[in-house]
């Protein structure tokens, strides 16, 4: 429990304030651009759709690859510290898919009071799942390279594979590395097979981080 709480608090209120910062500076850019030119696309789209999910990823790195160690070097077991970040990436899954769409309620608010056109943009359902994968992929990449070194980098394209299909369902995101415009073929199927990616991440996680070692950094 004490482990939840302390990924909740840290890491959920760091990623609040990031989001928070970057929707207003994509607020003053916005305004900025109008002054040069008509604003014909959603800069908040364009953060949600293609940059927070590397965040995502980038915290689920962070909990496994750092948070990890310090963990067990206080004296909290794997398994402790694995159902809580498990119960973590759901948490923050679910506040950054919120913040996404108050941004966009704000954003769609400012480009109706000044006539400008707004993109299409995914559901806030669409949102969770893609922030839940890439979350939990990062956890499952991470744990990977921690105990395969760079061995962990045949386990990418499978990290990729799971989180191919979170893009279906939000304009805009369909465009990953060698992967370009993932086509929407599975109808409302890519919601369920989110939610095995996830599992299937998650399990990974487990499987990998269950008794790799701990090398604890010092300063």
């Amino acid at each position: 429990m004490k482990v939840f709480r302390h990924l909740t608090t840290t890491l959920v209120t760091f990623s609040a304030m990031v989001a928070a910062s970057v929707f207003a500076f994509v607020v003053v850019v916005t305004f900025v651009v109008s002054a040069f030119r008509g604003v014909e696309i959603s800069a908040w789209n364009v953060v949600t759709s293609q940059i927070a999910r590397w965040f995502l990823l980038w915290v689920g790195v962070y909990v496994i690859h750092n948070q990890l160690p310090i963990a067990v070097a206080h004296g909290r077991t794997r398994r402790e510290f694995l159902v809580a970040a498990s119960g973590f990436s759901v948490v923050l899954a679910l506040v950054m898919a919120l913040i996404a769409w108050l941004g966009f309620a704000i954003e769609g608010g400012i480009y109706s009071l000044m006539d400008w056109r707004a993109d299409e943009h995914g559901s806030p359902w669409a949102y969770f799942l893609m922030f839940l994968v890439w979350c939990a992929v990062g956890m499952f990449c991470a744990a990977a390279f921690d105990r395969f070194g760079a061995s962990g980098v045949f386990w990418v394209p499978v990290g990729l594979a799971l989180v191919v299909v979170t893009t279906a369902g939000i304009p805009g995101s369909g465009n990953l590395p060698f992967i370009r415009n993932v086509p929407v073929l599975l109808g409302s199927g890519w919601h369920a097979l989110s939610v095995v990616a996830f599992l299937i991440a998650l399990a990974g996680t487990w499987v990998i981080a269950r008794d790799m070692p701990i090398r604890v950094r010092t300063t």
